[in-house]
């Protein structure tokens, strides 16, 4: 059997369309199109350089990991009440929220220190009250202080590194 020159010449042209296919697919990058799907998701654009991107990408996802860590040390933080002795001793139950342990306890010295018999039940309430007040600030400074400049020295040293 032989083949015709015009046959001959259309099998020549003939590509199979799986050569073709993975041609294509060995020229598009996915991982690539993934680092820029995800930096997107940060609000960053890339920056044409898929290496450049990556790290980018990386520090992107430390920052937001670093973040959510300090964000459940500090909910950790507030779940210690400094002034938790102070609840046990008026039978209150401790919810483990600062600030809405405080209010509790503060509600119930005041209401100590308007129902007291005497000045010197009343003296002990309002130095309960001052230990409280002095105690929960204490710890807000504490708490804010920390985490403020922290973040800032963090978010800068990752700027001037030109990753962000």
């Amino acid at each position: 059997m032989s083949v015709s020159p015009i046959a001959s010449y259309m099998l020549s042209m003939y590509v199979p369309s799986s050569v073709t296919d993975k041609k294509k697919a060995e020229e598009i990058d996915y991982e690539y199109q993934a680092i820029m799907q995800e930096l997107a998701l940060y609000g960053l654009s890339p920056s044409g350089d898929k290496d450049t991107d990556k790290i980018r990408l990386q520090t992107a996802q430390y920052i937001e990991e670093w973040m959510q860590r300090q964000e459940e040390s500090s909910s950790q933080t507030r779940d210690s009440i400094p002034f938790d002795d102070i609840m046990n001793s008026l039978n209150l139950t401790i919810t483990g929220n600062l600030d809405e342990d405080y209010d509790t306890t503060i509600d119930r010295l005041d209401y100590e220190i308007y129902m007291a018999y005497t000045d010197e039940e009343e003296a002990y309430y309002q130095a309960l009250k001052d230990q409280v007040e002095e105690e929960y600030n204490s710890s807000k400074r504490d708490s804010i202080s920390y985490s403020s400049s922290y973040i800032a020295s963090s978010v800068n040293r990752y700027m001037m590194l030109g990753a962000i």
